[in-house]
């Protein structure tokens, strides 16, 4: 099933983009975005190309349910084996012992179920990282979930098919930057550079990401010295209060959040990784993909390195009856 992307205003996109910034965004979707410059950026990336926003996508999966019947909350890809990672969490659950606790789901590339295991109290499943490693894969998932139910840290272990790990499991390698005032860290990993970043919440509430390379994070070379780039994030005020951050993945130079609500509207956002300021988006987009879902809600992204070409994938989860079930939709032209 194919959707189109739209915008909702009569203003071309091109007009859009020479807006700029903020101007922008509150043109294109209504939302009024503070101009805000805080928070240099440190270093820079190399160009790359930009995913095209508009026009038709794809959508290999559908209305596919998991191994439990949680809320999809993110999902990546190994692009090596051709396999997703989705996670799910147990939204319902109040008990203080199962706070956090997530689902990961192992399928093809189509959503046919290839295994699954149980994280104990790890987070919220905001993001994930895979990253590919001989036959199998590592997963990058928050950890050590807090009374709110969303992780702590960064955690990096191996899937293994049917185990259940804890947050004091011995599997889990702490894999957390090592900078000053890191809350609430999620991470993903841009197949296209072999590098990790991570969203991160500074003890203001204010939004930044740091990217390392791969193997830096995965030997724990993660002090400020190994940062590759750092940058403030916009500031979401009253846009984020009624369109919650889903999910945000990295391909090169630009960084792709996903922002929106169950039964509403949902948005891709692009953040150029060399600007600085909170400010500064590239583009936000509305997209209708999905739209026919039941209780539709934006949920995840991620970088799939095809075999046709890169793609910006983006989830939704859906709810029928109380089914919980994953589709994902997917962007595959550049600018």
């Amino acid at each position: 099933m194919h959707q189109q992307n739209r915008p909702k205003h009569s203003a071309s996109r091109r007009r859009l983009l020479r807006l700029g910034g903020a101007v922008a965004v509150a043109a294109a979707v209504g939302a009024t975005v503070p101009f805000i410059h805080a928070g240099d950026a440190q270093a820079t990336v190399d160009n790359s190309s930009r995913f095209k926003l508009d026009g038709a996508g794809g959508n290999p999966i559908l209305l596919k349910s998991l191994a439990a019947n949680w809320v999809l909350q993110s999902f990546a890809y190994d692009n090596t084996h051709q396999h997703i990672y989705f996670v799910q969490v147990n939204s319902v659950n109040t008990d203080p012992d199962h706070v956090g606790d997530l689902w990961i789901t192992k399928t093809d590339t189509a959503g046919r179920i290839l295994g699954s295991m149980a994280l104990h109290r790890f987070g919220h499943g905001v993001s994930i990282g895979v990253e590919p490693s001989g036959s199998g894969a590592y997963l990058w998932t928050e950890w050590k979930s807090s009374a709110g139910g969303f992780g702590t840290k960064i955690g990096r272990f191996k899937f293994v098919d049917g185990a259940t790990l804890a947050p004091d499991s011995a599997a889990v390698q702490d894999r957390t930057p090592q900078l000053t005032g890191v809350h609430s860290p999620q991470a993903a990993i841009d197949p296209s550079t072999d590098r990790v970043w991570y969203r991160y919440k500074t003890s203001t509430g204010d939004a930044r990401i740091v990217g390392y390379k791969l193997a830096d994070a995965v030997a724990g070379r993660l002090t400020s010295g190994y940062r590759l780039a750092e940058r403030a994030l916009p500031s979401r005020g009253s846009w984020g209060d009624a369109n919650p951050f889903q999910g945000y993945a990295v391909y090169g130079r630009y960084a792709y959040l996903l922002e929106g609500v169950a039964k509403g509207d949902a948005y891709i956002s692009v953040i150029d990784l060399n600007a600085s300021g909170q400010s500064l988006v590239v583009d936000r987009w509305p997209t209708t993909a999905g739209q026919s879902l039941s209780n539709r809600e934006p949920e995840g992204m991620a970088i799939w390195l095809s075999p046709a070409g890169p793609r910006l994938a983006f989830g939704f989860e859906s709810n029928t009856g109380g089914k919980r079930q994953a589709s994902v939709f997917y962007k595959s032209q550049f600018v």
